[in-house]
């Protein structure tokens, strides 16, 4: 969702126009490559600013020999993610973020039958108990970060793991209150269907 991620989100693009290029994603999975925002230095002043990369969505532990070595969790716990030895060291020194609209989530009904939900909120991918209205459907949900904590989650001013931790766990309950869900359609289900449809409300 390139272009409409952009616009709803331009603290985070500000100076990046390589964002533009970047083709719309409207049902990213693990496993893909997806685009994300990290800090690089600005050599040679060494002056960190905002740059867009892409990674592949599946954490590869630094000692694992080749990247299709299992497994490849797609998120974290944000109760353990500054202390469990895989996630520690990437959390204290390569954060990023990814950009997104909102997530989709799979909601269980009366009868058995499961409908999925487009769950409308900026979002990173490190989970914690669910908040506001995704609570409705999942016990958890991705961890978000209002702008006034981009430069700092990205930086190297924050002064430990636990300031970290503290920073999106309050910036995800500011936000949480802001979350909307709708019903959408089942063929989110497949990766290969790709399309702006995919986030329309439908009939639960």
């Amino acid at each position: 969702m390139a272009r409409t991620v952009s616009t709803a989100l331009p603290e985070l693009f500000a100076g990046i126009a390589e964002w533009s290029n970047v083709p719309e994603n409207f049902n990213g999975a693990p496993s893909v490559q997806v685009s994300h925002i990290r800090d690089a230095p600005d050599l040679p002043n060494q002056e960190a600013h905002h740059v867009l990369d892409a990674a592949h969505w599946g954490f590869v532990a630094a000692w694992k020999e080749s990247i299709s070595e299992r497994p490849q969790p797609f998120n974290a716990r944000i109760e353990s993610v500054s202390t469990n030895g895989m996630f520690r060291e990437a959390f204290r020194r390569r954060r990023g973020i990814i950009p997104a609209l909102g997530y989709y989530e799979w909601r269980v009904m009366g009868d058995g039958t499961k409908v999925p939900y487009f769950i409308s909120a900026p979002t990173a991918i490190i989970t914690r108990d669910a908040l506001g209205h995704s609570a409705e459907i999942h016990d958890r949900m991705p961890v978000m970060l209002m702008p006034s904590a981009y430069d700092a989650w990205l930086g190297d001013t924050l002064s430990s793991a636990a300031s970290a931790v503290s920073l999106l766990s309050d910036s995800s309950a500011v936000i949480a209150e802001t979350i909307e869900l709708r019903p959408v359609n089942k063929r989110v289900g497949n990766v290969r269907n790709n399309d702006p449809d995919l986030i329309n409300p439908v009939e639960a």
